[in-house]
């Protein structure tokens, strides 16, 4: 996709969720906050850029990521990883002119599974719903546009609260930043990721 710097800083949701559209190569650090003990005492949410739709949906953020964190029967023996992957995202036209248009999200395989893509399709009125490939709802949450040029994306599940920021540095490079709540307020995790677009070389 051609990107127009004449757009850039983009000034509106459609012209921001164009600027998502491509192959994405992410770098992401992932912290726990939550401290170590009994899986009662401390459940452990599943992992914020997590989108297979065999994973629960409640507290998955809405950007797709890396890798899944560790579950609630496996010990938390490392509070800081990173990792890299491709990240694809591809912007879907909306249906209705008034609409801003959806994302689809496909993020790295994992283990050698192929990754489950997902939609993102955003309201003009402030909310948005991820969906799975057949249309099912997973979850949904709320944006905004803020005048510097980044989205902040707020997901609501039933055991906690994921904010999401996204912003642009140059038009191919975007970071985002993602913070997990329980819903009593209790610090889960919190990731830092650093994308850049991978762009073809013009042909000779």
């Amino acid at each position: 996709m051609a990107i127009s710097l004449s757009e850039f800083p983009p000034s509106d949701l459609a012209s921001f969720l164009r600027l998502c559209d491509g192959e994405w190569l992410t770098v992401r650090s992932r912290f726990e906050l939550q401290n170590t003990g009994s899986d009662d005492a401390n459940p452990t949410p599943p992992a914020e850029a997590e989108l297979e739709a065999s994973a629960g949906p409640a507290s998955q953020g809405p950007f797709g990521g890396d890798d899944p964190g560790p579950t609630a029967s496996e010990p938390q023996e490392q509070w800081h990883d990173s990792a890299r992957g491709a990240l694809l995202v591809t912007y879907l036209e909306p249906g209705e002119p008034h609409e801003p248009g959806a994302l689809q999200v496909t993020p790295p395989a994992l283990d050698s599974r192929a990754a489950t893509p997902q939609r993102l399709h955003f309201q003009a009125g402030g909310g948005f719903e991820r969906k799975d490939q057949a249309g099912n709802a997973l979850s949904h949450g709320t944006w905004q546009l803020w005048s510097d040029g980044s989205m902040e994306l707020a997901q609501n599940g039933a055991d906690s609260v994921v904010w999401e920021r996204i912003w642009f540095t140059k038009p191919n490079l975007r970071l985002r930043s993602s913070v997990e709540h329980g819903r009593d307020g209790s610090p889960c995790r919190a990731s830092f990721s650093s994308e850049i677009r991978r762009v073809s070389r013009p042909a000779p």
